[in-house]
């Protein structure tokens, strides 16, 4: 069977490369061919560098142009044609509508939407909505599946059933919560690029990153900015956006800049300048579900944003930043000053938008919810996934060489784990000990490689001095660049001594982990079952596993394996875990 062709339709290739560049790696890493079509700009050649194909929609435009629109459909369907998709998934608003009804009619067999957020809000005049519903409708008829990001999009299309209610799933949306973490921010890089940007020890970097569109809400930041005191900066990292009607005019921007504004244009080191700023603004009047928000909230900074949809989901009031009235100048004013002006308040909204989002924002989800609705999909037109065959992996015993797969795997399927923070060249060290320990289980499912593992150990204590007196300073070299970060130094001193203290049980389940292509398929599950049943053939009767109390999924796969919940504990400070026990029968 010739393997899965999907593409995925945006109006320029700005978004395939930041919106969908995840989900389009995932279908690559499922075996199946990903394409993205979109108008060409400088952002293809990270796409085709990726092993993503281009096909380039010359005229698709972001601006209002209809007969640019009417020429992009066009070529559409000749893409269209000729290509013989299996699934076409479109976004934005232009190709969302057009893509969806040509697409159909073109024959693909599988037609998924996104919906980044309604195009027209309930501050909109009546005609503006009636037509933007009135689109939306028409063209959700000619879809397979409606993926809404925003909570409140998603409710309102269902009451009002702008969509077949059978069709429209909740999304959400997320970020690479590995990327944008501040601990990944020394206290050396945020000095040189305040230092960089002019700021003084107690300057207060307010940050946005954003179009410069009026939309953004620039026009009142700029306003804002005028009346904080010299202890302020603003900050604003975006690219000009001239074909939108509401981009800002170049005397705009260069009066903003005269009074102080730094513009900093479009960047790729913007986890770097969030880990320089102090707050992080966004004053929009719409929004879908803002990206730049998330990525925010995940570097650990509190965030002053409109009382809109989409930032309401982001943003809870008091906890990890503020809200106010869209176009409210003094409102605006009055949040950035209450926050800046209380270094306390900062931290603690700070570590609140950091567990937000990590409980909330990780793309993983976002890319296994998709993958699972190509799938259900397609397996009713009776085409699959080759990774379909996973099903039926072998089981085997891990072997040394395989540590550095192991690694990866690892790094990839436990983003939030604080292991994997501290490198590939560490978790190859510590999968080689494993690997090579007398007392440890470590178990491969097998397709064509490893593309999942489960590990553990008889006795945790004794492993963690067995690879201290053994592979301890090897390691130590390993995670050096990474352990010069204070907290990351303090979180691995936690661990080692959660690891020292055998408390009632002793031996543990370490680490599960599934290639993303192999995930839903009952492997996870194989593994576990495997792993306890070697650990009864051992005389191993009890066996404990620490999972984040955040980690739903987790959670509920180790339960049916047969482990409960024992108690609460906190290995790193701040963070709850689950100490859960399994028993072997009687």
């Amino acid at each position: 069977m010739s393997s899965i062709k999907v593409a995925h339709l945006t109006t320029v290739d700005l978004s395939l490369r930041y919106l969908v560049f995840s989900q389009l790696l995932a279908i690559k890493a499922a075996g199946g061919e990903a394409v993205g079509i979109s108008a060409p700009g400088p952002w293809v050649s990270e796409l085709e560098a990726a092993g993503i194909r281009h096909i380039p929609l010359v005229a698709s435009t972001r601006g209002m142009d209809l007969l640019a629109d009417l020429k992009a459909a066009r070529d559409l369907w000749k893409v269209l044609k000729r290509e013989k998709f299996d699934v076409l998934h479109t976004h934005n608003p232009k190709p969302g509508i057009y893509g969806r009804i040509l697409g159909r009619l073109a024959g693909v067999p599988v037609v998924v939407n996104t919906v980044h957020g309604l195009y027209a809000t309930r501050n909109d005049n009546w005609l503006k909505r009636a037509v933007v519903y009135l689109l939306e409708a028409i063209a959700s008829r000619f879809s397979h599946a409606e993926l809404v990001q925003s909570r409140e999009d998603f409710e309102f299309i269902r009451r009002w059933r702008i969509s077949p209610r059978r069709r429209t799933f909740f999304l959400g949306n997320g970020i690479d919560l590995t990327r944008f973490d501040s601990e990944r921010i020394s206290k050396q890089d945020r000095a040189e690029t305040r230092a960089d940007l002019g700021a003084q020890e107690e300057t207060v970097i307010v940050g946005i990153v954003g179009r410069l569109v009026a939309e953004k809400g620039y026009p009142e930041l700029f306003e804002a900015a005028r009346r904080l005191d010299d202890r302020y900066l603003v900050v604003c990292v975006g690219p000009a956006d001239p074909e939108k009607k509401d981009g800002l005019p170049d005397h705009v921007v260069q009066r903003a800049a005269e009074a102080g504004v730094r513009f900093l244009g479009m960047r790729d080191d913007v986890e770097r300048l969030y880990g320089a700023m102090d707050l992080f603004v966004l004053p929009s009047h719409r929004e879908g579900f803002p990206r730049a928000a998330m990525e925010a909230a995940a570097m650990g900074l509190p965030v002053v944003a409109t009382d809109i949809r989409g930032c309401r989901e982001v943003v809870v009031r008091g906890e990890n930043g503020l809200l106010f009235p869209p176009g409210d100048v003094s409102a605006l004013t009055e949040a950035i000053l209450q926050v800046g002006s209380d270094h306390a308040l900062r931290t603690s909204m700070g570590l609140a938008a950091r567990q937000r989002a990590q409980t909330h924002f990780d793309e993983r989800r976002i890319v296994d919810t998709v993958m699972k609705a190509y799938t259900e999909h397609l397996d009713r037109v009776g085409r699959s996934w080759s990774t379909v065959e996973m099903r039926d992996a072998a089981l085997r015993q891990a072997r040394p060489g395989e540590a550095i797969r192991l690694a990866q795997l690892h790094a990839s399927s436990i983003q939030a784990g604080f292991l994997s923070r501290l490198g590939i060249p560490f978790l190859t060290i510590l999968y080689h000990a494993l690997i090579r320990w007398r007392d440890a289980t470590v178990i491969v499912a097998e397709h064509g490689g490893a593309i999942g593992f489960v590990a553990g150990v008889q006795n945790t204590a004794r492993f963690y001095r067995s690879f201290a007196t053994k592979w301890g300073l090897l390691a130590l070299i390993a995670a050096l660049p990474r352990l010069l970060s204070p907290s990351v130094l303090r979180r691995a001193r936690e661990t080692l001594d959660y690891g020292r203290g055998n408390g009632a049980v002793s031996a543990e389940l370490l680490s599960m982990a599934v290639d993303l292509p192999a995930r839903g398929l009952g492997i996870g599950r194989r593994l576990g079952q495997e792993f306890l049943t070697r650990m009864e053939r051992a005389s191993i009767t009890r066996v404990k596993v620490v999972v984040g109390a955040v980690n739903g999924a987790a959670i509920a796969l180790y339960e049916s394996l047969g482990f409960i919940t024992q108690r609460k504990v906190e290995v790193h400070a701040g963070e709850a875990s689950l100490e859960m026990v399994w028993s072997a029968p009687e």
